[in-house]
């Protein structure tokens, strides 16, 4: 079987290492939660290793997240999901932050080296 490659390593490793700390979780106490060795725990943060699939199911037990949260989205039909993304991160944004968010977006959108050449 395949392994899977470097950059969904490491996007599942930051995953990872996001919903272990939001659990206000060591790596050594998380390692043990998921029967993990913690130099094991600290290679999926690193996106040296993968977990198994017992693993990810048990990761995705104990945080509470979808199995699918660890890995990157795959692009629709329309390449949308950039702009998804962008969405959902701008809703995470408290008011001062959506303000702000509002005001970078709006100020690359003016500059021409920013703008999208029109086809």
């Amino acid at each position: 079987m395949e392994r899977i490659n470097k950059s969904v390593r490491i996007f599942m490793g930051i995953k990872i290492k996001e919903y272990r700390k939001r659990m206000r979780l060591t790596q050594n106490v998380f390692a043990s939660m998921v029967k993990a060795a913690h130099n094991t725990e600290a290679s999926w943060e690193n996106g040296e290793r993968e977990p198994s699939m017992a693993q990810l199911y048990m990761i995705a037990k104990i945080t509470g997240a979808g199995v699918s949260e660890f890995f990157p989205p795959l692009v629709d039909e329309e390449g949308q999901v950039m702009e998804k993304e962008l969405i959902t991160d701008f809703r995470n944004l408290n008011d001062q932050g959506q303000t702000l968010a509002a005001a970078a977006v709006k100020g690359l959108s003016q500059m021409p080296e920013y703008r999208k050449k029109n086809e």
